[in-house]
C-alpha cells in the first residue's frame, strides 16, 4: 500500500550508510530505552537530572544522522513551547496569584524534548514488520499492538505529508516564511493546518489498513519475514541507557532535592 512504501521509503532509501548501520540495531533495545527514558523522566522533577537525560538523549537522537529530520521536529516543539510560555504569561497576568517565570518551565520542557529524542529514533528506523515482530513479542493484546505501531509509524509519514503540502503551496505562490506566518496567520491556518489534518486522517487509516493485511488476526499466529538478532550494540545501547538513568537519579537526589524558587 502507498502507506507501507512510503514508510520504506523514508526508512530505507533516504537513509546513509551511517544511518543505515544505526538501523540496524533491534527494534527490541529502541522500545526499552523509549519506555526507559518515558518512566525516569516523570520521576525525575529537578533540572540537573532533566539535563542530564536531555543530554544522553540528544547524543542519542544525533546517532541516527536525521538531522533535518530532527531540526524540523525541534522547530515544531520550540513554536509549542513557546505557545504555551505566552498562554502561561497571560493567565499569570489575569491571576496575579500565579507566578509566571521561564525557569518554572524549564522541566516540562526537557520532559518533552527527552521524549522527542527517544521516540524519533525509534520511529524513523525501525520498520513497521520488525515494530509489529517486537509488539507481539511481548504478548500484547492484538487491539494494543497495532495500535502502537500504527502511532510510531505514523511520525515519519506525518512529517513526509508535511513536505508535500509545503511543496504545493509553494508551487502555487504561497510565501511559507516565519514572518509571513505571524503576518497571516488565518491564513496560513486554512492552507497549511487543515490540509495536514485531513491527510493525518487518511494517512493513520492507510497505516491502520496496511498493518492489519501484514498477515495478523486477533488469534493467528504470527510468522515474521525476518527474524531479529539482539547484537552486543543492543546490549551496550540498554547498558548505556540504564547508567544515564542512574546517573540522572542520583544527580537528582544529590542536587535536585533542595527545591529552586520558579524550578519546581
Amino acid at each position: 500500500m502507498r502507506a507501507s512504501s512510503m514508510s520504506s521509503r523514508l526508512v530505507g532509501t533516504d537513509m546513509g550508510r551511517d544511518a543505515q548501520k544505526s538501523a540496524a540495531l533491534d527494534t527490541r533495545s529502541r522500545m526499552f530505552v523509549t519506555l526507559l527514558a518515558s518512566v525516569v523522566t516523570i520521576v525525575i522533577s529537578s533540572f540537573e537530572g532533566q539535563m542530564i537525560l536531555f543530554a544522553a538523549s540528544l547524543l542519542y537522537a544525533l546517532s541516527i544522522r536525521r538531522y533535518r529530520a530532527l531540526f524540523i521536529a525541534y522547530g515544531f516543539m520550540a513554536a509549542m513551547m513557546g505557545i504555551a510560555a505566552l498562554f502561561t504569561f497571560g493567565i499569570s497576568k489575569v491571576m496575579p496569584s500565579m507566578t509566571f517565570s521561564l525557569t518554572s518551565l524549564a522541566v516540562p520542557f526537557l520532559r518533552g524534548a527527552v521524549m522527542l529524542n527517544v521516540v524519533l529514533p525509534l520511529a524513523l528506523t525501525c520498520r513497521v514488520q520488525a515494530l509489529l515482530t517486537a509488539l507481539k513479542s511481548l504478548h500484547l493484546p492484538f487491539c494494543i499492538y497495532i495500535p502502537g505501531a500504527v502511532m510510531i509509524r505514523f511520525i515519519p509519514t506525518f512529517m513526509h505529508d508535511i513536505r508535500q503540502v509545503s511543496e504545493t503551496l509553494k508551487i502555487r505562490g504561497y510565501d511559507l516564511s516565519f514572518g509571513e506566518m505571524f503576518r497571516h496567520p488565518l491564513m496560513m491556518l486554512r492552507l497549511l493546518f487543515t490540509p495536514l489534518l485531513f491527510r493525518s486522517l487518511r494517512t493513520s487509516e492507510e497505516l491502520g489498513i496496511a498493518a492489519e493485511l501484514k498477515g495478523l488476526e486477533a488469534e493467528g499466529r504470527f510468522v515474521p519475514f525476518a527474524s531479529s538478532a539482539w547484537t552486543r550494540r543492543d546490549t551496550l545501547l540498554v547498558f548505556l541507557a540504564a547508567a544515564t538513568a542512574v546517573l540522572a537519579l542520583y544527580c537528582h537526589f544529590r542536587w535536585g532535592a533542595v527545591p529552586v524558587h520558579g524550578m519546581r
